[in-house]
């Protein structure tokens, strides 16, 4: 099982520059988003005004009302004129929008991706590849959100001011009256603002593990199908949906409990505002118009913060669920390029351990190892299951870091190399392959990208593939379907041994390569192996020992230290540790551990 690794949540503060630093790129596109989005507060506002002088002027000219159309004429061009400017102005930000917010989502999706898969496998064996992805598109969708949702606030806070403006003008009393409930709604929202932010992130966490349970029961539902653990998998998952279903119940309750007073704030604001209103008007002290005025924006003002109100519980939840998805930013990547790395060159291939130890948690696995494997030797490694082998064969690849000594490949220390480099000096055959979800075609030309097709046929020839290849569906364009499901184990090792085929490099490894085969197809690709092995350093690790015959030497692991080294038949004739496992051999494998 694969243990979640407790990452450090990032503050909002970073959260901001994060999502600055690809907004930036399109700073005047998002300046003009906001700024068109003043267009609401100019229709909240002003047309109030111009409809409080167009009633002022009906009671004006009552009894001479063919007298009224001069003085009417030009306020109804200024409410077209404003209904124009207002439609003008939505209409432009929603276009802006179209081509902002989907660059601003592919950017900070292809840098979180490029952060992400840049980690050495040990970080994404810690890691649910779900909740990795969920993150990604947590991030993406998120602060789009977050963004509407400031494009709502902006605009109804410049309408609380300018009607605050337009108030003073009518009488000091309404705009003190309507400066007081908007403090204190806001006021209300600010008291509340580090809870909502406290629960929508706790929130964020739940929904964020719960998925990652999710896609590893889902990725691995052959084996739930195999032993029928429907049940047990819907109980299992039981208590994250609780936990995810008790937070997601917090957050809601705190933002209802908000809004309750939110709801009881408005009240009393609206109640005094036109209180005042039928009063002064009953005085005298205002005019019909400036009643008019008063209550359409009275509304207007708390139908503007109330809507955009009611975005913020999405606000705090996207800003939650954000700051959550950010955490994998936070995550130092464990294997990088020294500055100024230069590129491995390679003309012999030679490898050369130096005085290496290595750890793996509270494990030693090698203490002061020196190897050296001579350019173009084809050397086996063999030994029981947990002595080193693949831990060996990783550390030439640089999976993991050294804790004391160097590895050389033709004398560069390969930490002072770039990996790229290094990666593609040395191609690899693992043990249990993982295809991508494409097809045929593009799994086999992983091993060199610019392969021709006839490049490519020729690889699957030498591998075998061939033949069964053409029995599928679509040939070479046929899906293998995810992790490669849709192929037996020897398929697929036969289409992982076609890519390194393809493959130049001049470093060969061999991990358990043929051990999904069975004999009669093992002997059809040993030829294409030789062939692949030619001219090559190779090293080859199996568990299959009639398979290293032919290697020009055998080292022998045992928990970390090599305890004999030589060609088959002479660590036979020795009648050591190897000799002792080639007649425990079952079946022509040998046993995970010593037979007593």
């Amino acid at each position: 099982m694969a243990k979640l690794h407790l990452m450090t949540k990032p503050s909002t503060k970073l959260l901001i520059s994060f999502i600055w630093k690809y907004a930036k790129l399109q700073r005047w596109k998002f300046f003009f988003m906001f700024l068109l989005s003043l267009t609401w507060s100019c229709d909240a506002t002003i047309w109030p005004y111009i409809l409080r002088r167009i009633v002022d002027i009906f009671t004006q000219f009552d009894t001479h009302r063919e007298a009224a159309l001069p003085a009417l004429k030009w306020f109804l061009v200024a409410g077209v004129s404003l209904w124009v400017l207002v439609e003008a102005g939505f209409r432009t930000r929603t276009f802006i929008q179209a081509k902002a917010f989907p660059k601003l989502e592919a950017d900070m999706r292809i840098a979180m991706f490029d952060h992400i898969q840049a980690h050495s496998p040990k970080y994404f064996n810690e890691h649910f590849a779900g909740d990795l992805a969920n993150k990604i598109s947590d991030m993406t969708t998120q602060v789009t959100s977050m963004i509407q949702n400031l494009i709502l606030f902006f605009p109804a806070f410049a309408t609380c001011i300018l009607a605050i403006i337009f108030f003073f003008q009518v009488n000091t009393l309404f705009a003190l009256l309507l400066a007081a409930m908007i403090v204190m709604h806001f006021s209300l929202c600010f008291a509340f603002t580090p809870k909502c932010i406290h629960y929508s992130n706790a929130h964020g966490v739940a929904r964020s593990t719960l998925a990652g349970k999710i896609v590893d029961s889902l990725t691995n539902n052959f084996a739930v199908n195999l032993f029928y653990r429907f049940p047990f998998e819907k109980q299992r998952l039981l208590p994250y949906q609780q936990e995810e279903q008790q937070k997601n119940s917090r957050a809601q309750y705190i933002i209802a409990l908000m809004f309750t007073f939110l709801s009881i704030a408005f009240l009393i604001g609206i109640v005094a505002i036109n209180g005042f209103m039928i009063l002064y008007w009953i005085k005298n002290k205002i005019s019909t118009g400036e009643v008019i005025q008063i209550f359409n924006t009275t509304w207007y003002v708390v139908f503007s913060i109330w809507f955009s109100g009611e975005q913020i519980p999405q606000f705090f939840k996207s800003v939650g669920l954000a700051t959550q998805a950010l955490s994998v930013m936070q995550d130092p990547q464990d294997i990088l390029d020294i500055p100024n790395a230069k590129p491995l060159t390679l003309s012999q291939g030679e490898i050369l351990f130096d005085n290496v130890s290595f750890r793996y948690g509270a494990k030693i696995l090698f203490e002061n190892k020196n190897v050296h494997i001579k350019g173009g030797e084809k050397v086996g490694l063999v030994g029981y299951s947990g002595a080193g082998k693949s831990t060996f064969v990783n550390l030439i690849l640089r999976f993991h870091t050294l804790e004391k000594g160097k590895i050389l490949v033709d004398g560069q220390d390969i930490s002072q190399v770039t990996l790229s480099s290094l990666r593609n000096q040395v191609a690899l055959i693992p043990q249990d392959p993982i295809l991508f979800h494409r097809t045929l075609k593009d799994n086999i030309r992983y091993g060199q990208p610019n392969a021709t097709e006839d490049e490519i046929l020729h690889a699957a020839k030498l591998a075998h593939c061939d033949e069964f290849i053409k029995k599928c569906p679509a040939g070479y364009d046929s899906l293998v379907g995810e992790r490669g499901t849709k192929l037996s184990g020897g398929e697929r090792q036969r289409i992982a041994i076609a890519r390194a085929m393809l493959s130049t490099a001049p470093i060969l490894i061999l991990d358990e390569a043929t051990s999904a085969l069975d004999s009669v197809t093992e002997n059809y690709i040993q030829d294409s192996l030789e062939k692949l092995m030619h001219n090559r350093t190779t090293i080859v690790v199996a568990h299959r020992l009639s398979t290293l015959a032919k290697m020009d030497r055998i080292l022998v692991f045992d928990q970390g230290k090599i305890v004999e080294e030589g060609s088959h038949q002479n660590l036979l004739n020795s009648n050591g540790h190897y000799a002792r496992m080639w007649q425990m051999q079952a079946g022509g494998f040998l046993p995970d551990k010593p037979l007593t």
